[in-house]
């Protein structure tokens, strides 16, 4: 079963001889079996006897559906987890169902069932579904390592990745000192969560190659833990171009700033004519702030460009910042990404690359909700 990525239009078309219209029954759930009633039916007219051709974009009605709660929200990160079934909570299945209409009569076509994920294609890639990939881009990445912080914590945490397997496919974990391999095959069909790093490998990092069959390399991907001495890293997930959870550290400097706003008027004083001077003449109200914190990379390699990419067109991200406490507490915290343009760097241009990034909390300083 393919995957259809939801933040780029997936179109549908109906084209058969006679027809004067046509209609679609779309079908939408995440946990169980399919819903009896489809959530959506759509009908066209076609627009001239010359032009019978109709067009459904089905991606917008999607949306609804997804819950990106991961385990930022109570759930366990799976830092030493394999093969594990990926969250229902943003994988969508639906079934769709398309009618050829002739004078009011409807005549079913064809039943499609398949899988949606929150992930987009970019423009000059076209249409496209994923089927047995990776739901993460090639390349190295880093993450933070601390001997003296427990595996469990997120701050230590290599994080994870989702893979669209057949049920012979095989993930393959190479120690990238010892050389040693730990191979996990797919007990059945379909979109798993794996560690990026196998536990045991934490201290020393690992290759991670998605072998197709179990022969066939497809996919490889270098996990390399950095030690930072000086600052407290900041990890950052968000959904990815798959649709898929993908983590960045952010291990350098890191700054903090409060903006605040306020409405004001003038006030009427007390007495008259001798007003009491601690009173003054204007007052705020509605008072409220927002808090932003700007994050460093560290020195990175080239292919970080696209990663960051990735991160300014995320509709959603999460942040964990140890230093960062809430009733005494670290929590992931939902952000927005400030940024808007990134000037990708490459190693032959600039012999260090950095990149930093602003983001601001997603929420108000003083709780106002109501």
């Amino acid at each position: 079963m393919s995957i259809t990525l939801s933040r780029s239009p997936y179109i549908i078309e109906i084209d058969e001889t006679g027809q004067t219209g046509s209609k679609i029954e779309l079908f939408l759930w995440t946990t169980g079996s399919q819903p009896a009633s489809p959530q959506y039916t759509l009908s066209k007219k076609i627009p001239a006897s010359n032009n019978i051709k109709t067009y459904y974009n089905i991606s917008p009605y999607v949306k609804e559906y997804y819950s990106f709660t991961n385990w930022a929200n109570g759930g366990t990160e799976p830092y030493n987890s394999y093969d594990l079934d990926i969250s229902t909570n943003y994988i969508v299945n639906y079934t769709l169902k398309q009618y050829k209409e002739v004078s009011g009569t409807y005549t079913l076509l064809s039943t499609t069932t398949s899988q949606f994920m929150d992930g987009y294609n970019y423009y000059m890639e076209g249409f496209d579904t994923i089927n047995n990939t990776v739901l993460l881009s090639e390349g190295r990445y880093f993450y933070n390592y601390d001997s003296g912080v427990g595996t469990s914590l997120p701050q230590t945490m290599a994080g994870s990745f989702d893979v669209h397997l057949a049920a012979t496919d095989v993930i393959r974990y190479t120690n990238l000192v010892t050389g040693v391999v730990n191979n996990f095959t797919a007990t059945t069909a379909g979109v798993k969560t794996f560690s990026r790093v196998y536990l045991p490998n934490l201290s020393q990092g690992n290759k991670v190659e998605y072998l197709a069959g179990g022969s066939a390399v497809r996919w490889t991907g270098y996990f390399e833990p950095q030690c930072e001495p000086k600052y407290t890293p900041v990890a950052v997930d968000f959904i990815n171009r798959y649709g898929s959870w993908a983590r960045i550290f952010f291990q350098k400097a890191k700054t903090r700033n409060i903006s605040v706003q306020a409405d004001n008027y003038k006030v009427n004083p007390s007495a008259l004519p001798y007003v009491p001077t601690s009173e003054g003449q204007v007052k705020e109200f509605n008072k409220n702030g927002k808090e932003t914190i700007k994050l460093n990379t560290g020195w990175v390699n080239d292919l970080y460009g696209e990663y960051i990419e990735e991160l300014l067109l995320s509709e959603k991200v999460m942040l964990y910042d140890p230093e960062k406490l809430y009733n005494n507490t670290a929590k992931y915290t939902p952000v927005n990404v400030q940024s808007k343009s990134l000037l990708k760097q490459k190693g032959i241009n600039k012999k260090v690359i950095n990149y930093e990034l602003t983001f601001e909390f997603a929420f108000d300083l003083i709780n106002n909700v109501v």
